[in-house]
């Protein structure tokens, strides 16, 4: 058998992350350069929490999920191809027109501000659960690892485009929901063509999951973001808009950095473990808020960013792993979870200008940040401790039932228990000696065995108590040196 011939360093990257995938973070760029980073193109030097757009696509957003998630309880978003095109392009239009409002008048600017709230509004709803739909038909571990990572190109884009010159930086801004949909595009033709490793759905115990679970954490997820994006009402110091950028930014890193260390070396990757890390960035976060002090600030600022995307993350991962385990369909718990999240931001924001009026003094921004601090005491109590979503199904072969007859059965049974023995012996011998022809190390050979029977990542970490990060970097080895790609491509490999 001819050894196929090495992998160049981009595929073998794009074995375990592919890079298209990252294109999911773009659509939180777009958002935070959009809202939460003044552009200077816009036309104003101020957030744009205040301006009559923001407030429509804020309603528009939430809505435009959940409505989703209804209509879409038995059946996927993705089944609608031309939303993979008109998903970016209304956050696009949307864009064009925001940044239009800042140079027109009267009627024009009313015309312009709700094209900006529509576009800005839908389309964000759309583009984030279609990503959702194509996640939960990737493997799991694939998905785990990407959804952290992909925060990196938001980090990226937060810290460049703020610095550009105006119309570049609106020009970009534009661009980002397109490039996100070209590269979801891409991403699905990858899957299709077992570019990306697909979920085997048999790998998942079925879970029935009460809507009471369901209603927990998007309580949860809704009132961590209402929390976060009010708590800046309580906080004496006006941040310059570079600085807001860089809270931004380390923020991101601060939280990516740790959920990759999660994700990538922890045994099992649960939603109660991730939500501990944000535990204590949040605390922090809330006591600097009032302090009458810039660092103070600034602090404060980054640790509420890093809370927010370990929330996205949190977010996404769950209610994809629960859409693979239940009845409905990915676009349901994906929109469901997404409404809550963008609902929070709606409440939170909403909701600052009257704090700011109602916070006069040390003492009253001191008494609000002891009820967030309480309110998040609370909401801690909604995250289950033990993540159903994570229960492996029972995958593989069965073991030969055992005979109840007399000495003729049991001497019956010997007979094909000693044939079913010598059956599994050759195979065991083939698949062996595959192995050894490739030159797989002994770990290698006992992790390419399991993958021969079909076993699942999640099961390989179990039976050898490996992390994630180990078996991830062994079965790369593996597909290395048997020049392949997937699973698939193993097991067919071995039965030939």
């Amino acid at each position: 058998m001819q050894k196929a011939s090495a992998p160049t360093l981009l595929e073998r990257l794009d074995i375990n992350v592919p890079l298209r995938l990252l294109g999911f973070g773009l659509i939180y760029a777009w958002g935070i350069c959009l809202w939460d980073i003044p552009l200077s193109a816009s036309g104003t030097a101020s957030a744009l929490q205040t301006h009559p757009a923001w407030l429509l696509s804020a309603m528009l957003t939430p809505a435009s999920c959940v409505a989703v998630a209804i209509w879409g309880r038995r059946r996927e978003l993705s089944r609608c191809p031309w939303l993979y095109a008109g998903a970016p392009l209304l956050c696009t239009a949307g864009t064009v027109a925001l940044i239009a409002c800042g140079y027109t008048e009267g009627t024009a600017r009313d015309l312009c501000a709700l094209a900006a709230g529509v576009g800005t509004g839908c389309g964000p709803a759309f583009l984030v659960v279609l990503w959702g739909c194509l996640f939960a038909r990737i493997e799991t571990s694939v998905t785990e690892t990407v959804i952290p990572a992909s925060f990196v190109a938001t980090m990226l884009c937060a810290l460049v485009i703020p610095t550009l010159p105006p119309l570049a930086a609106g020009a970009v801004v534009a661009l980002l929901p397109l490039a996100s949909g070209f590269l979801l595009a891409l991403s699905r033709t990858g899957l299709s063509r077992n570019r990306i490793p697909a979920e085997d759905a048999a790998n998942f115990k079925p879970l029935a999951a009460t809507p009471f679970t369901v209603a927990r954490m998007m309580i949860a997820v809704f009132v961590l973001y209402t929390l976060g994006c009010a708590a800046p009402a309580a906080s004496p110091v006006t941040m310059s808009v570079t600085s807001e950028a860089w809270a931004t930014v380390v923020g991101m890193l601060f939280a990516v950095t740790l959920s990759a260390g999660i994700v990538l070396f922890a045994h099992r990757v649960n939603v109660a473990s991730l939500y501990r890390w944000i535990t204590v960035p949040f605390v922090v976060g809330i006591v600097a808020t009032p302090l009458n002090d810039e660092l103070a600030a600034f602090l404060a600022r980054v640790l509420m960013n890093a809370v927010f995307t370990g929330i996205e993350i949190i977010t996404m991962l769950y209610f994809i792993r629960l859409s693979q385990r239940t009845r409905p369909s990915a676009t349901f718990y994906v929109g469901l979870g997404a409404g809550a999240a963008y609902g929070g931001v709606l409440a939170g924001y909403g909701m600052t200008s009257m704090l700011q009026d109602g916070i006069r003094n040390p003492e009253s921004a001191l008494f609000f940040c002891l009820v967030l601090l309480g309110a998040f005491a609370l909401t801690s109590l909604l995250v289950p401790r033990q993540d159903a979503t994570l229960e492996e199904s029972a995958v593989g072969g069965t073991e030969p039932a055992a005979s109840e007859g007399g000495a003729g059965s049991e001497g019956a049974a010997d007979a094909v228990m000693a044939s079913y023995a010598e059956k599994v012996d050759v195979v065991l011998a083939h698949r062996t000696s595959v192995a050894a022809e490739h030159g797989l190390s002994a770990r290698e050979t006992e992790i390419f065995l399991l993958l021969a029977q079909g076993r699942s990542r999640p099961y390989i970490r179990d039976s050898l108590y490996l992390s994630k990060n180990t078996v991830a970097t062994h079965i790369r080895h593996i597909y290395e040196k048997l020049g392949i790609h997937s699973q698939q491509e193993l097991i067919d490999l071995v039965e030939e």
